[in-house]
């Protein structure tokens, strides 16, 4: 395909996306002033039906269930609002369809499909392959990932010693003798957890990591840019790959590649049926939790001290705090702690930092804060709960949190895209003015540029 016909389609996709956009928000805008008070009923019982949901959660007994229906009658409040007060319903159907039909044509025209993602070059230099590879596997971890496809056997066939860890192996020492004997990349297939252990070895011995995808969540290998579903195609990593170094962080000296969460979570995850039962020891505790939380003090993004927050989560490089990309972090070589800290003491409170974050403006919601620094300094007068990368711990306080930018080697596959979905988010102002551009204006090069 030549450049002309390739940059005319983008083009043409820019050109359609701002259309189908337009179309679509003019349609909204003549539904809702049709009934306007059928629309200002539906978001008064949405936000009420937060209101009185937060307070099921967080009450015990006769009120927990009376604000559950509350909530629930709200809930079809909404529903028949939305739905039935519209003579001329096809419009508001006519609006939806076509701002989603903007989403893909917009993705498109800014390079941020998945074709033109998997043709960019991934971060890192080429490095040749692993002379003695080591692999270090739980079998039990993500509900005995590693079992199913027979990650061990298939890592074997490619000449990686593997090494099995879970309880009653210690994984930090089984790591640190696989270096000792020789090994120049470590891998670990198990939960962020022991990726953390892991990485820490590796990080303090200079020797390059491979993450495989074969706990529960792996965050980690997804802010890297790896294929979560397939955890056998990170075993290429072992061969010709690519290496980029990132950062690590640690609180009180332990190591942490996502994050540590205290307050809320981090009382919940000490739990002994957390495990087995997360959303009911949740619900279980979260009444006591919010009425009564941990004392923990630190300073604010302010300097101001503060004592009041129930959710403090310190991470390993900042997250993307936007409904299009939470959960992920755009970078991981920035060399700064990302920290959050909430206060839920109300259900007016959590109402509105719902409320904002469906509009992408969480940061300015009362009772959050979001920043960065290069440390950070959590105090309280007894042991500190918390979760580090989602294991349950206890911190003598203060806890002290620290970051080591580039101190660890990573390798990724050749063919992995090798940076987090969040990195490819554009903030609102900034994809309308690109779209512009590509539509109207002459444009050297489609590709798409994410963060870092």
């Amino acid at each position: 395909m030549s450049h002309v016909s390739f940059a005319s389609r983008r083009r043409l996709a820019a050109i359609g996306a701002l259309a189908a956009a337009g179309i679509g928000v003019l349609a909204l805008v003549r539904g809702f002033a049709e009934s306007p008070l059928a629309i200002l009923i539906t978001i008064l019982a949405l936000l009420m039906a937060i209101g009185f949901g937060w307070v099921a959660l967080t009450r015990r007994g006769p009120d927990r269930e009376r604000a559950g229906w509350a909530s629930a009658i709200l809930l079809a409040v909404a529903l028949i609002a939305a739905v039935g007060a519209h003579s001329e319903g096809w419009t508001i159907v006519l609006g939806g369809l076509a701002i989603l039909a903007s989403l893909p044509l917009g993705r498109y025209a800014l390079g941020r499909d998945r074709r033109s993602l998997a043709e960019l070059t991934p971060p890192g230099e080429v490095v040749p392959a692993a002379h003695k590879p080591v692999l270090l596997v739980n079998p039990l971890s993500g509900g005995g990932t590693a079992q199913r496809v027979d990650l061990a056997e298939r890592a074997t066939a490619m000449g990686v010693q593997c090494l099995e860890f879970g309880p009653g192996r210690d994984l930090r020492a089984l790591a640190e003798q696989a270096v000792t004997d020789g090994a120049d990349v470590l891998g670990v297939a198990g939960g962020d957890g022991s990726q953390a252990v892991v990485a820490d070895v590796a990080s303090s011995h200079d020797v390059a990591l491979v993450v495989i995808p074969a706990g529960t969540r792996n965050h980690l290998a997804m802010d890297l840019g790896l294929n979560r579903n397939d955890p056998l195609a990170g075993l290429q990593a072992f061969g010709q790959a690519r290496e980029r170094r990132i950062d690590m962080a640690r609180v009180n000296g332990l190591p942490f590649v996502n994050n540590v969460s205290m307050g809320l979570y981090g009382n919940v995850v000490q739990q002994a049926t957390y495990r087995e039962r997360k959303l009911e020891t949740a619900m279980d505790e979260l009444p006591t939790l919010v009425a009564y939380p941990p004392a923990l003090h630190f300073a604010g993004a302010d300097g101001t001290g503060r004592s009041t927050a129930q959710v403090v989560l310190v991470s390993n490089n900042p997250y993307l705090l936007d409904v299009r990309g939470a959960g992920g972090r755009p970078r991981l070589n920035s060399g700064q702690l990302g920290i959050v800290t909430a206060e839920l003491s109300s259900a007016a409170g959590v109402t509105e930092m719902f409320a904002r974050a469906s509009l992408g403006l969480l940061n300015g919601a009362p009772g959050f804060s979001a920043w960065t620094s290069d440390s950070f300094v959590v105090d309280s007068d007894m042991p500190i709960s918390a979760g580090i990368d989602g294991e349950a711990a206890e911190l003598q306080a203060p806890a002290k949190f620290t970051i080591e930018p580039g101190s660890l080697r990573v390798r990724i596959p050749l063919d992995a895209l090798g940076r987090s979905p969040a990195a490819f988010v554009p903030q609102l102002r900034q994809a309308v003015a690109e779209l512009f551009r590509r539509a109207f204006l002459p444009v050297r090069g489609w590709r798409p540029l994410p963060r870092r």
